[in-house]
Order: structure tokens, then sequence, then C-alpha cells
């Protein structure tokens, strides 16, 4: 299975804002979103994150999940792709607080599409009970994290290597620039 990758092009929190830690409540994957919660019980730093709802959409902003992605199997070159990487169950990640104006790219695994590739001039948002973005022609106008998708990228290359086949991956980014995301 291949999963998400994110990129933090020009996010604030990168340089000067909050980088919360959360407790993953569920597998996730780098570019899912939630709603940051209160703290852990017994933590003074780590938090919780919450799947976004129907209500909480239009009422809570977004955290962008984007960890260090480190695979621990290198038993072959593929093997350590960042798309091979996966967030457990109770793990502690980064999640980054987002502003208006930040730009950041997720690949589509981690968006729900309209179609097959994302349409430049479109949206993203939240949807209820997942922590992946969703693609719309036009919001509603309630919600409080809104994203606009201004480009569609093809980063990296496939290298052959003898008859076994090719390595290496061609990831295609979704850039998203944030509109709104109210706090």
């Amino acid at each position: 299975m291949t999963y998400s990758v994110v990129r933090l092009d020009n996010v604030k929190a990168v340089y000067t804002g909050h980088i919360f830690s959360v407790k993953a409540p569920e597998e996730l994957q780098n570019g899912f979103v939630g709603h940051l919660g209160g703290f852990v019980n017994g933590e003074r730093e780590v938090r919780t994150l919450e799947k976004p709802t129907t209500t909480s959409i239009d009422q809570k902003g977004l955290v962008l999940i984007a960890h260090s992605p480190i695979n621990y199997d290198e038993s072959t070159m593929a093997s350590a792709s960042e798309q091979n990487y996966k967030i457990e169950a109770g793990e502690v990640v980064r999640a980054y607080e987002l502003h208006e104006h930040d730009i950041f790219s997720v690949t589509k695994e981690g968006i729900d599409l309209i179609g097959a590739n994302a349409t430049v001039g479109n949206y993203v948002v939240a949807q209820d009970g997942s922590f992946k973005l969703k693609e719309v022609a036009t919001p509603v106008g309630t919600e409080a994290f809104v994203g606009k998708i201004i480009a569609q990228e093809a980063v990296g290359t496939t290298t052959v290597v003898g008859a076994n086949g090719a390595i290496g991956h061609v990831l295609e980014y979704v850039v998203i620039e944030v509109i709104k995301n109210v706090k």
C-alpha cells in the first residue's frame, strides 16, 4: 500500500508558530488533518487529535500532521521510500498550526479527490468522520478551514534496475494554499 506524503512548502509554524505533539488515535498518514484536542491525561505537552465531525467542521480549525518519516526497514531501496511510512495508533507525532496564506503539499493519496486528479482552482475542506481532506468545487461557506488547490506537481524519477524492474517513485503532489483556518 502507498501512503500519503506531505511537504511543508511555506508553513509559518516551521519558523515561528506552534508545532504541537499529538497522540495518534488510530493509524494516520502524513498530510492528514484533525482538530487539536486537550492534553492527554498525565501529559503536559502531548495533546489529543480529534477526527472532524459534521458539527466541528464549521466550528474548529485544523492542524496538519507532518511527522519525520523514519522507516526502519532498509532491506531494499524501495522500502525506505516516504510512501511506505505510516503513523501507528498511539504514536506521538507533530501537528502544525496552519495560518492564512500557508502553503503545503500533500500527495494524492492523502486527499479524497473528485476525480483521478485534483483540479487547480478547486478547494479542500475537512470531511465528516475522516482525517483526510476532501476536494470540493466550491466551499459551502460555513467551514472553519478552507484551502485552495493552486497547483499539481510531479516530483521524482523512476530508475530501471535490471531485469527486476524499477525503483524510485514519482510523487504527485497537490499544492494547497490556506484560505481560512479559524482557531
